[in-house]
C-alpha cells in the first residue's frame, strides 16, 4: 500500500527532479506540497512547484508557506545556481493550476494531527515551515514516522566551507528541528560524491522518453545541470555527463532505504560561528552522551549510496 507523505520543498531544479519521482512512484501517495522560501523566493517557489505537479500528470495540492526566514534579516537565495527564476531559466510554461489558500504550516499541523497513524514527511529546503509547524503544534511530533531531510554536510559545505545551503538559509529553524524529539533520517550533500549520482546512460534513458511530460521536465532539468556541472569541478568526482541532484537522492532512499548506507549520529547546528554558521556537526566520539543507555537524540545520517539501484529506482520510476 502507498505510504502517505508531505513534502516540503523550495523548488529549485533539484526539488523539481525529487518531486518529479516523488510524484510518479507508486510507494508514494503525496497529500500535499509545501512551499518555503529558500532557493529562490516564495512566490517563483509556488509557481515552479505547480509547473512540476502539472508535468507529473497527477492532482496534488500545493500550498505556501513561510516567507522568510526565523532571522528575516539573514534571508538568502540561490539564483546563480538555479537560474533567475529557479528552474534553469528553461522556459517552461506558465501553470495553470493555483495554490490552496490554506496556509503550509496550517496544513501540515492538520494533515499530522489528523492522520490515524505516523506519517513519513519529507523536507527538501530550509526547515523553516518544519520549525514554524513544531513550535505552533508540539503534538505533531508525536504523528510523525520519520522526518527525512535533505540538509547539511560532514566534510563541506556548498554555501560556505561546512555549511549547505539549506540549513545555511535557516539555521536557527534547524536547530529547532535537529533538536526536537522527532525521528530523522538526514541525508547530507556527501553521498553525492559516494554513489549518489544519475549517470550518462540513465540520463538518455529518460531523455528519449519526452513523448512523457514529466520524463521531458525531467530531462531538461537533468541536461541544464550537467552545462552547470561541466563548468565546475564536479564533473571530476561525479563522471563526464553525470549529476547529483540531492534532492533526487533522499526521495530515492525515502522510496528504497536500501540504496543508503546510513549511520547514527547526535547532530548539531551551528547559529552563531562568523565561519561555520549553517554547519551541520557530528558527535563521533566513542563516549558520547548517553540518555537511558541510549546515544542522547541520535538522528540517521545517509553517507554514501548504491548507484545502481540509485539509477535504475530513478529509471524504473519515470519510465514505468
Amino acid at each position: 500500500m502507498a505510504r502517505n507523505i508531505i513534502i516540503d520543498c523550495d523548488t529549485g531544479m533539484d526539488d523539481a527532479l525529487a518531486l518529479l519521482l516523488a510524484l510518479r512512484s507508486p510507494e508514494f501517495n503525496v497529500l500535499g506540497i509545501t512551499c518555503v522560501n529558500g532557493n529562490v523566493t516564495l512566490d517563483k517557489v509556488v509557481i515552479n512547484t505547480l509547473k512540476v505537479v502539472e508535468h507529473s500528470g497527477k492532482s496534488v495540492p500545493v500550498y505556501a508557506g513561510a516567507v522568510l526566514p526565523l532571522l528575516p534579516e539573514k534571508s538568502q537565495n540561490a539564483p546563480e545556481i538555479h537560474g533567475t527564476d529557479g528552474l534553469g531559466n528553461i522556459g517552461f510554461p506558465e501553470p495553470g493550476l493555483k495554490a490552496e489558500k490554506e496556509n503550509a504550516i496550517d496544513f501540515i499541523i492538520r494533515t499530522l494531527m489528523d492522520a490515524k497513524e505516523p506519517m513519513d514527511w519529507i523536507t527538501l529546503g530550509p526547515l523553516t515551515n518544519a520549525a514554524l509547524a513544531v513550535r505552533q503544534e508540539p503534538r505533531i511530533m508525536k504523528k510523525i514516522k520519520l522526518l527525512t531531510m535533505m540538509a547539511g554536510a560532514v566534510d563541506f559545505g556548498n554555501t560556505k566551507p561546512m555549511s549547505e545551503f539549506n540549513v545555511f538559509a535557516d539555521p536557527e529553524a534547524a536547530k529547532i528541528v535537529f533538536d526536537s524529539e522527532i525521528p530523522k533520517l538526514m541525508v547530507p550533500l556527501d553521498p553525492l560524491w559516494h554513489g549518489g549520482q544519475v549517470n550518462r546512460e540513465e540520463i538518455q534513458q529518460i531523455a528519449a522518453r519526452e513523448d512523457l511530460p514529466w520524463c521531458r521536465m525531467a530531462s531538461r532539468l537533468l541536461a541544464r545541470s550537467i552545462e552547470m556541472a561541466e563548468g565546475s569541478r564536479r564533473k571530476y568526482a561525479m563522471g563526464e555527463g553525470a549529476v547529483a541532484p540531492p534532492d533526487l537522492l533522499t526521495i530515492a532512499v525515502t522510496i528504497d532505504p536500501g540504496i543508503g548506507h546510513y549511520e547514527n549520529y547526535q547532530v548539531f547546528v551551528e547559529t552563531a560561528g562568523q565561519y561555520t554558521r549553517g554547519m551541520t556537526m557530528l558527535d563521533r566520539r566513542w563516549n558520547r552522551e548517553f540518555v537511558d543507555g541510549r546515544h542522547a537524540n541520535q538522528m540517521t545520517v545517509c553517507l554514501s549510496a548504491d548507484q545502481k539501484k540509485y539509477g535504475a529506482l530513478v529509471v524504473r520510476t519515470w519510465l514505468g
